[in-house]
């Protein structure tokens, strides 16, 4: 994946996160990872993982395709 792409979907991540009012630890650890692999992830220098992404759907409702694609969802 391009580094442009993985900071595109990194900054959804981190406004989805932002306007549920979710803090990173609150999501890191939800992912089972530190906080500052979360930042890394929002920041687009590590690339999501399949299980990361379906936890986030799972847990937050997250709309996979709006992550990924930047497909509008219908409620954040």
């Amino acid at each position: 994946m391009a580094e442009r792409d993985l900071k595109l979907i990194g900054g959804r991540l981190e406004r989805f996160r932002e306007i549920r009012g979710l803090s990173r630890t609150a999501v890191a650890q939800r992912l089972g990872i530190a906080s500052e692999e979360l930042a890394d992830l929002e920041a687009g220098r590590t690339p999501l993982r399949k299980e990361w992404i379906e936890t986030l759907r799972d847990a937050f409702a997250l709309d996979p395709a709006w992550l990924l694609g930047g497909r509008a969802p219908e409620d954040l």
